[in-house]
């Protein structure tokens, strides 16, 4: 079993908006915790309140690995530690996507980055968000091809609600729906090493797509020019 943590994790408050489809889609700054260490309660949330002019807004998280050394496996899954959630309510439920902020390779997270989001590929299917414990995504294909054959996977969750972008907010009144994440734990990828065979990137090229180096097989390979 492999196990890789992330190389950046962290959160955007979205920009306030007038209503329910106007906070989902937004393009405007919101607000960037970067690099975070500690437990935040609104790390995937979305809040409503009429009493302060119709303010409506998400929050969304971003997190980043590097996986430059992962060039095979299967079963991958992105584990999460929650401090706040409600797995009863399937309004707390979280869909794992694609997104490019800090420039789609680990960097710092921006304000702008809010909108920077690709919900038109999704890692996992909906996933319940209970109140403590772990959170385990199962990814799917097109995550794990992403993984393989790339050095960056980039992954932001967002509440069900924000990913299928609903006409009509899930609160009958004032009020948030608000997943936490301990920030402070590790966010791990989780998957199952390959069988065998040379299991490095070389010049970029994946090891999957390698059946032999200078003509000897991957899988008689231990190292390459006395590197391990």
């Amino acid at each position: 079993m492999g196990t890789l943590a992330s190389n950046r994790k962290g959160y955007i408050q979205g920009p306030s908006a007038g209503g329910y489809a106007d906070a989902y889609g937004a393009t405007a700054d919101g607000v960037a915790y970067d690099a975070l260490s500690n437990n935040q309660n609104t790390a995937i949330q979305y809040f409503q309140s009429s009493g302060r002019g119709n303010v409506f807004r998400f929050s969304r998280t971003f997190i980043h690995f590097d996986t430059s050394g992962i060039s095979g496996g299967s079963s991958f899954q992105l584990v999460v530690t929650s401090t706040a959630g409600n797995s009863s309510d399937s309004n707390h439920n979280v869909v794992a996507v694609n997104h490019n902020a800090g420039s789609g390779n680990g960097g710092e997270l921006a304000n702008a980055d809010f909108d920077n989001v690709i919900k038109g590929t999704a890692w996992s299917s909906s996933t319940a968000w209970g109140s403590s414990g772990q959170i385990t995504f199962s990814l799917n294909a097109a995550a794990a091809t992403q993984i393989i054959n790339n050095n960056d996977f980039n992954v932001a969750l967002i509440l069900n609600g924000d990913y299928a972008e609903e006409e009509e907010s899930p609160l009958e009144e004032d009020g948030d729906i608000s997943n936490g994440i301990a920030f402070g734990s590790a966010i791990n990828l989780t998957y199952t090493d390959p069988a065998s065979g040379y299991t490095h990137k070389i010049n970029g090229l994946a090891s999957a797509s390698i059946g032999k180096v200078n003509t000897v097989a991957t899988g008689s390979i231990g190292k390459i020019n006395t590197v391990d």
